[in-house]
This record gives structure tokens, sequence and C-alpha cells, in this order.
């Protein structure tokens, strides 16, 4: 174990030009798609931890509202038995299929020093060569759970944006508080680091006291497209299972609430899908190219051949 600019080394794995996937818990990790998400690539790809950074310096434990952000304890007949605080942990795992390893950061999102916190993260990408740095979160909104939720991208740069076309995401234009995952990708900028952030919807119904904590179907909208574009070999088996779970209980719910049903059946007339295809490995100008020959083969062909 060795330490440098406040990381904390098990390992110094070899890894090939990574890719760091960051989940924060925190302010944008709703439907838990940031921290869930990370952790659920962790665990389909076998990543092993080899570092961290310490959370005392960056967490404020005792926040008025929040109770995420505090330590977790767990006793049983009046003697502590297990005590769980926010962690700031690093991962890796290989990806024969690429030319790019993985990196994952499950951190939380700091209450103090952001500046030096986001330092610390970019730092680390420096040691290995990443070459991309990839937030994701979700928020909390009004959406139907009956749809494939929408996901906003925000990049570091014109080139990032126009490979981030052929995923059927929108552009943020938002301007307000930003979260620390719009941090990050400020400081990739500042190191000339290519970055980018996707931001999906998590279903989110207060009106009727239903708060979905795990949105799975939003968790799998972003690692989908995180999978292609990494060509990352994931098994969604166990998010499907989830995803039809919950959508069951939903549609209880609406069986037996004729009020929630009518809300519903408002956000799906209102709702504007974009449901993900993979998209095709090849440049807009092969898919012209392709195209016209395509054309030209069957111009001459009669017609049902």
């Amino acid at each position: 174990m060795d330490e440098r600019d406040n990381l904390i080394f098990d390992s110094r794995p070899a890894l090939r030009s990574p890719y760091i996937l960051c989940g924060l818990n925190g302010w944008v990790n709703g439907g838990d798609v940031s921290a869930g998400g990370i952790e659920y690539l962790i665990k389909q790809l076998r990543a092993e931890k080899f570092a961290e950074f310490p959370v005392a310096r960056y967490h404020l434990y005792q926040v008025p509202g929040v109770e995420n952000l505090r330590p977790m304890f767990k006793m049983q007949d009046g003697v502590i038995v297990e005590a769980r605080f926010p962690k700031n942990e690093f991962y890796y795992a290989t990806n024969p299929a690429s030319d790019h390893d993985i990196i994952f950061f499950l951190g939380a999102e700091p209450s103090l020093n952001w500046e030096e916190y986001a330092d610390t993260v970019l730092t680390l990408a420096g040691d290995f060569g990443a070459s991309r740095l990839i937030t994701f979160g979700g928020i909390l909104d009004r959406s139907p759970y009956t749809r494939q939720p929408r996901i906003s991208c925000t990049c570091t740069s014109v080139k990032v944006k126009n490979e981030m076309q052929k995923y059927n995401v929108t552009f943020s234009s938002r301007e307000g508080p930003a979260s620390f995952n719009l941090m990050l990708l400020r400081t990739c900028q500042k190191r000339g680091l290519d970055g980018l952030n996707l931001t999906v919807r998590a279903p989110y119904y207060p009106e009727f006291n239903v708060a979905i904590d795990y949105s799975p179907k939003s968790v799998k909208a972003v690692l989908v497209r995180l999978a292609h574009m990494m060509n990352l070999d994931v098994n969604f088996e166990e998010l499907n299972k989830t995803i039809t779970e919950l959508e069951g209980k939903l549609d209880f719910i609406r069986q037996q609430n004729p009020q929630f049903n009518t809300y519903v059946e408002e956000l799906e007339k209102n709702y504007v899908e974009m449901p993900y295809q993979e998209p095709l490995d090849i440049s807009a100008n092969e898919a012209i190219k392709f195209a016209e020959e395509f054309l030209r083969q069957h111009k001459d062909r009669p017609h049902g051949q």
C-alpha cells in the first residue's frame, strides 16, 4: 500500500488507456442511477478495488434534511456490530474487447473542497493515462414509468458531442447550480481530457406518495448506451427482472387507485419517448454511401422481387 496526492493505493494495475466511469451518491443520484449503476457494472465485470481517498476532508456528516451522508451503524442486542462510512473508491476491470480498460469511481458528492476533490480524481486519471471520463446520474421527474426515460448529455467539446449524436440523447442548455458531475467535466476541460455526462429521468410521483428509490429502467437506459460505447459485455438479466417486478407493483397500484391510473395516462399522452436503438458503428458519410448503393442495386429490380 502506498500514498500519493491524497490517494491510497492497494495496487497499481497495468491498464490500457482506460475510460473512467464515475458514480456519485448525492444530489444527482435520483433513482440510485449513479451509484447503483456503477455498482451494477462493478459486479457484472468483477472489478477489483485498487485505490481510495479519505472522506473526512470532503464530507459533512451533519447536513440538515440529508440522511444519506451520515455514517450508517448497525446494532445487535445493544452492541455495535457494523459501521459503514461514505466511500471514495476506485475499481478496475480489463476489457479485452476494446482498446480501453475501465476504471470505476464509486464515491459521494463532496460537501467541501470541490476543486481539490476533482483534482484528486483527475490526478489518478493522469497517472493511468486515461483517455476519457464519463459521469452519469438521475433526476427525479414526473415521467411515465411505462415509457423509456429520456437522457440529456453535456460534453467537454464539440468533438465529443458529435460522437454522442448517435446515442439518442438530448443536449443540455440548462443554466443554474452545478452538480459535482459537471465540476468533474470542467476539470477535464482544464486538463484537456475528453469527458461527458449523462443525466436520465427517474419516475417520481409525490402527489401519490410514490417514490422509487431504485429505478432499474433508468439505470438500464444509461448502461445500454455505455455498453455499446465502450464495447462492454454486460448481462442485463438482473436489471430486466427488477424492471418487471417494479412495473408489476406500479401496475397493481394503478388497478387499485383510479386517480393514479388517470394520472399516469395523462403523463403518457404528453410524453415524447426517445427509445434507444443500438447505433451502427459507421460514419454519416459511410451511411450515405451504403444507402446510395442500396438504391442503385434496387432501382431497376421489378416490383415484388
